[in-house]
This record gives C-alpha cells, sequence and structure tokens, in this order.
C-alpha cells in the first residue's frame, strides 16, 4: 500500500463569478474600515481612553530644517507675547549693543530737545526750566525702562512729607514748603505693582482711567502704597484697549517687540558672513599616522605631531613659510566670492535702522548706500518730534502741573517741543520772516495796511508762527471811506486834463493812487 496522500483537484472560479460573491457579500457581516476603526474609537471613549493623532515629522535643529525651520517664522504672525519675556529684553540690552542704542538714544533725544514754556513772567520762566534741567537724568531713565519693558514709573518724593502724605492726594500746602524734589524711577517688572480694576473716574484728572494707587518697593525691602497724584506713569507704544486691558495689564508694548525678527535675522546674517570669511581660506596638512592620532590609541605620536604643526605655523608666522616632511601633503582652498557681503551687510543694516524709524542715524553715516542721506536728521527730528507728543506730553505736563503749584504759578501749563535741529531750524525761519517782512511792507506801500496792523502782525508771525492780518469788514470799509475822503480833497478838472498837457506833472500823485492795489480792490465796488 502507498504512502503517498492522494491529491484532490484544484477548482477554480472565473473572475465574473467572483465579482458576483463580492456583491453578494452582506455589509453587516463584514462592515467597512471607518465602520471597525469608529468602533475601536467608541470603545475607546467608553473607558476613558483619548485618541491620539500620530504625528509623523522630521525636524532637525542643526540645519534648521523640517520642524525647526527657523526661516518660516519670519513669514508667520501670532500673538507670542514677547513683550511678557522680560529677561529676552534684559539679555538683549545686555548683549546687543544695536538693541542698546535702539532703546538709549531716542530716550536721551526726546529729554535733551527741551521744551519752550509759554510764561509771561521771564523770572518764574527760569525757576522752572532750571527744575527741569535738574531732572534731567530720572527723565530719561524712565523713557529708558519704558522702551526697554513697555512701562515704567517716576515717583515724586518730597523732603517734608511723611510716608503717610503719599498715601493721600496732594497736599499743595505742604508741596510749597518743600525745599527738596526727587524722583524715584522704576519699570514695570520691578518694583511696582497696581490694581488695574480700581481706576481715577474723574474726567477732569490727567490720570483719568488710571488705576488709583501704585505699591512701590524700594531697593531695602520696603514697599510703599502711593497715590497717583505722585507717580509719573509712563506707557511705550499703546495697544488696541483689548490688548491693553488684557494681555499687556494697562501698560504699552516693549520697543523690541516689533523689530525682534529684524534683530534676529541681523544677528543670523554677521553669523553667516563670519563663519563663511572664516572658511574663505582652507588649509589640508596629511601627514601618516593621522587615524591612530585621531583615536587616541598613539600618545606619544600625539606629542609629536602637535611639535610638528607648532614648527609649520612658526615658520609660517615669521617668515612667510611652511615647513613640512617631503612625504606630507599640503592643499589649500580658497574662496574669492566674498565681494559682494559688504553690501548685503550695509542692506541690512538699512532695513533694521528702518525699523525703529532711525535711517542713517542708528549705524551711523556708512558714506555710501542708502544711509549716506542728507535728510537723514530731518527725517529722525520729525520721529522723535512725534514720539514726544505721542509719549512724553503727559508725562511732562503732570510734571509742570506740580512744579507751577510748588511755585505758585497760576498760568495754564502750555509748551511746545523743541526740535533736535534748533540752528538749521532758526535759518528756516529767519528767511521766512524776512519773506514775510517783504509781504507786509508791499502791502504797506500799497496802502493795504497801516504801520500798526504792519507791526503786529510780524509780531504774531514771530511769537506764534501765523499769519494774522486782521484784515476784517470793518477794517476793509474803513479803508473805503478814508480812500473816499482823500478823493474829495483832490480837484480833478477833466477838460483841463484834456486840453493842457502841463497839468500832467502835478495830477501823478493822484493817478499813482487810482493805480494803487487798494483802488484796484475797490474800483469794482464803487461803480
Amino acid at each position: 500500500m502507498s504512502n503517498k496522500k492522494e491529491t484532490q483537484p484544484k477548482k477554480f472560479i472565473s473572475a465574473d463569478k467572483f465579482l458576483e460573491m463580492i456583491h453578494d457579500i452582506d455589509s453587516k457581516t463584514f462592515p467597512s474600515l471607518q465602520d471597525s476603526l469608529q468602533d475601536k474609537i467608541d470603545n475607546y471613549s467608553a473607558i476613558g481612553a483619548k485618541s491620539k493623532p500620530i504625528k509623523d515629522s522630521y525636524g532637525n535643529s542643526l540645519t534648521a530644517t523640517g520642524t525647526e525651520d527657523k526661516v518660516k517664522e519670519f513669514s508667520r504672525y501670532g500673538f507670542s507675547n514677547e513683550t511678557l519675556n522680560w529677561p529676552l529684553w534684559l539679555a538683549l540690552y545686555n548683549d546687543s549693543w544695536v538693541f542698546r542704542r535702539v532703546i538709549d538714544k531716542p530716550s536721551t533725544d526726546m529729554v535733551r530737545t527741551g521744551v519752550t514754556i509759554s510764561l509771561d513772567d521771564s523770572e518764574k520762566l527760569q525757576n522752572v526750566n532750571a527744575i527741569l534741567k535738574k531732572f534731567r537724568t530720572p527723565l530719561i531713565q524712565l523713557l529708558k525702562w519704558g522702551a526697554l519693558f513697555g512701562g515704567s514709573i517716576a515717583f515724586m518724593m518730597f523732603d517734608n512729607m511723611e510716608d503717610e502724605d503719599y498715601k493721600n492726594p496732594l497736599n499743595v500746602k505742604k508741596l510749597k514748603a518743600s525745599k527738596e524734589m526727587k524722583l524715584y524711577v522704576t519699570d514695570r517688572w520691578y518694583g511696582v505693582s497696581c490694581n488695574n480694576s480700581n481706576v481715577v473716574t474723574d474726567m477732569n484728572s490727567i490720570d483719568y482711567g488710571k488705576p488709583k494707587s501704585y505699591r512701590i518697593m524700594f531697593p531695602d525691602g520696603n514697599s510703599y502704597e502711593v497715590h497717583h497724584d505722585f507717580i509719573l506713569r509712563y506707557e511705550h507704544r499703546s495697544a488696541p484697549p483689548l490688548l491693553k486691558n488684557g494681555m499687556l495689564m494697562g501698560w504699552g508694548y516693549s520697543e523690541g517687540s516689533h523689530i525682534i525678527n529684524e534683530l534676529a535675522r541681523d544677528d543670523q546674517l554677521k553669523s553667516a558672513i563670519t563663519s563663511l570669511i572664516n572658511k574663505a581660506l582652507i588649509e589640508v596638512i596629511k601627514m601618516a599616522g593621522m587615524r591612530g592620532i585621531f583615536m587616541g590609541q598613539d600618545e606619544e605620536s600625539k606629542a609629536q605631531l602637535e611639535q610638528r604643526l607648532e614648527m609649520v605655523n612658526w615658520g609660517r608666522t615669521f617668515n612667510s613659510l611652511t615647513f613640512l616632511d617631503k612625504e606630507d601633503d599640503y592643499q589649500e582652498h580658497g574662496f574669492s566670492g566674498l565681494s559682494g557681503l559688504s553690501d548685503l551687510l550695509e542692506v541690512n543694516m538699512w532695513q533694521v535702522s528702518a525699523a525703529v524709524e532711525m535711517q542713517g542715524v542708528l549705524f551711523g553715516d556708512l558714506k555710501n548706500g542708502f544711509s549716506n542721506d542728507v535728510d537723514a536728521l530731518e527725517r529722525y527730528d520729525e520721529v522723535i518730534l512725534n514720539r514726544c507728543e505721542d509719549y512724553y506730553r503727559h508725562i511732562l505736563e503732570k510734571l509742570l502741573l506740580v512744579i507751577y503749584k510748588k511755585l505758585d504759578i497760576k498760568e495754564k501749563v502750555e509748551f511746545e517741543f523743541n526740535s533736535l535741529l534748533v540752528k538749521k531750524h532758526d535759518e528756516e525761519k529767519m528767511q521766512s520772516l524776512k519773506n514775510f517782512q517783504e509781504l507786509l511792507s508791499n502791502m504797506l506801500q500799497d496802502g493795504v495796511i497801516d504801520t500798526k496792523h504792519y507791526a503786529q502782525s510780524l509780531k504774531n508771525y514771530t511769537l506764534k508762527n501765523t499769519v494774522d492780518l486782521d484784515l476784517d469788514d470793518k477794517y476793509i470799509e474803513s479803508l473805503e471811506d478814508k480812500f473816499d475822503s482823500e478823493m474829495e480833497d483832490i480837484n480833478l478838472d477833466e477838460d483841463e486834463l484834456d486840453n493842457e498837457e502841463s497839468s500832467q506833472e502835478e495830477l501823478k500823485p493822484q493817478i499813482k493812487v487810482k493805480d494803487s492795489l487798494f483802488n484796484r480792490l475797490f474800483r469794482r465796488k464803487r461803480k
């Protein structure tokens, strides 16, 4: 009997029959893949499990590719809250000279410009200017730390006031009796806290909408409650109410929050240029036994190699020679494409300075390219004046109110910020005044104005920089009456004008009157 198993013949079905069988299968018996996955998700949810998406990604921080792509950050915008990252601003202010100059120079220039105060009493004006001059340094610090962190305060302290006095509104009687006044400056992150829900509701107050009181902490560790009357509050770069009252906690934006990408790109470009310059010349020296030295297997050969390389550098340093063994190999790989790096660096400097509105000022005069601009100082002066109006005016106005009360000045606080380009603007004003004086002289000669109006208009233009001739309807009617009375005193005989040529010389003054500007202005009206 054979041990071999008898094989059964294989059965085959046609393709049409197979498709027919698939079509007849009940979907309830064999659920779809989607239904199967949904059943599993429901089962996990029933037992409290959470489904997690699978991430399939690649990131390389060394090459800045994939999920670590740093370039992509420059094309995306969002609320990164960098304004609140005060350690970053401290580090940048400490390490980056560009960022430090962005903070320091505008703050110093805003105070250095000074103001022109409108006071009739010259002695009181001199006293006010003397007090303001004494506060220049703390005011500069106030603007610096406010620009760095988005906000800062200056605490006005007086020599004759106790700790309890600062909790209450400013006592004018004690203010007038004080002999010394100091400003203590601190920023929003260090040494000051306030309740933004308890604000000033008096609409006549200069601090309307600001906190009623502040908690000031001094370097000795003691903290005191201070009424808002003693606080000069600086808020940098205003924000919409939604962000100001929420994320920024009532303060402003940090100066660096909108230029952080420009600074990062500037540092990245400088690092790339430095790396490229370092790689512009690569020298390769091939010596026997290098592999064993690199693997740390031959300390004796390592010492010999170091000595040989030291001799190579010695010969090159002193005699521009390279000493190698005849079996050694030396190769030099140079790169000559460095000519455009200076242009690239200069253009990037222009972009950074434009971001902080300091074109031609931030990096100084580069002698070539974009920043060689004769109007750079004009634009920078306009930027400083605008920042003074936006951020600095209310601080100076409140400080002057306190000084006025101390000096018992009853006049209203009025002042204008001076320009950084005083000399140039004075020359322009002198030329403008000369042109205006010539205009007034012509009008006086034509009889449109008299000497009183001449002097008054010149005074208004000098003091207020306004063209005010005071030519109202009443004055124009008086000119017309004056002209009619002058005409009545002149006897004009038209027959004698036609028959006697000798009378022309006598009538020249009358003809001049008829041809004057005043005559042309009112000729139509008389007709």
